[in-house]
């Protein structure tokens, strides 16, 4: 191999070397950094890298973002209602980078610009809300969370024009999804407690009523038979004794012995 091979060999070797490669997926871009040694400036490239790769200096950094939409979850605690009872929240926010504007993005409010500018104040909104509302609506009222999820869903997008007005924002709100309430750990324990006792006083408040009931079968049953017995001309004794003989009668194989008049004759009674 000559030395003109050798140098070109060498070259390339070097040029590898001083590069780094940036892989871009679908659905994502690139910002390249530049943070040059010994001359030139530095500083965000105002053009983001689309899908695909490139090779850069390795002393470029780069960041990637997603600019396809991206849902954060959001999860409250404590949340206080119209009648101060805390409940719990599990919420969506789904956000869009504006294409072609990660540069800015990245410049303006940086790679945590979700958490620096967005997190606390949606959780304000959402906040301020719940606290306009009973439990019972904010646990099982979809009409009244739906209609949360639209005012909040507003005040982001107002709020993010209000920051562009002094930097760019490139973001959109997509989409603003408040979850059922549900109670906290010892909510939900006193709930259980009363729905217990709850169900307790419906059993005996049941029980009463079978007993009243009952009581008052057995008072028109006495009454019917204090009727029978005055239809018939029965004394109380006589009556008991009729009672008796029924009920021995009514059992299978019964077997009864009638005396009628003197001892002399008696009559054998059988029920088949």
């Amino acid at each position: 191999m000559s030395v003109y091979h050798w140098i070109c060999v060498l070259v390339m070797a070097l040029f590898l070397a001083s590069c780094n490669k940036v892989s871009v997926d679908a659905g994502e871009e690139a910002v390249l950094i530049s943070k040059p040694w010994f001359f030139g400036h530095g500083g965000v490239d105002e053009k983001p890298v689309r899908t695909g790769f490139s090779w850069v200096w390795f002393t470029t950094d780069s960041r990637i973002f997603k600019i396809i939409p991206q849902k954060y979850q959001v999860d409250m605690e404590d949340l206080i209602s119209n009648d101060n009872t805390p409940l719990d929240f599990h919420t969506v926010i789904i956000t869009q980078i504006k294409e072609g504007k990660t540069p800015v993005l990245l410049q303006n409010y940086g790679e945590d610009w979700f958490n620096t500018n967005i997190y606390n104040y949606y959780c304000n909104r959402v906040r301020d809300y719940v606290s306009q509302h009973s439990p019972f609506d904010l646990m099982s009222n979809r009409e009244v969370l739906n209609d949360i999820d639209k005012k909040v869903l507003a005040e982001m997008q107002e709020y993010l024009l209000e920051l562009s007005k002094g930097k760019e924002f490139p973001v959109e709100i997509r989409h603003v999804i408040i979850g059922k309430a549900s109670p906290n750990t010892e909510q939900l324990a006193e709930m259980n407690r009363t729905a217990k006792a709850v169900q307790a006083k419906q059993t005996q408040e049941r029980e009463v009523e079978v007993q009243m009931a009952r009581e008052k079968a057995e008072r028109q049953r006495a009454k019917a038979d204090k009727a029978y017995m005055e239809e018939m001309h029965l004394s109380s004794q006589d009556f008991i004794n009729l009672k008796w003989i029924e009920t021995v009668a009514s059992k299978k194989d019964a077997n009864i012995d009638v005396m009628v008049g003197p001892a002399t004759s008696m009559w054998n009674v059988r029920r088949e």
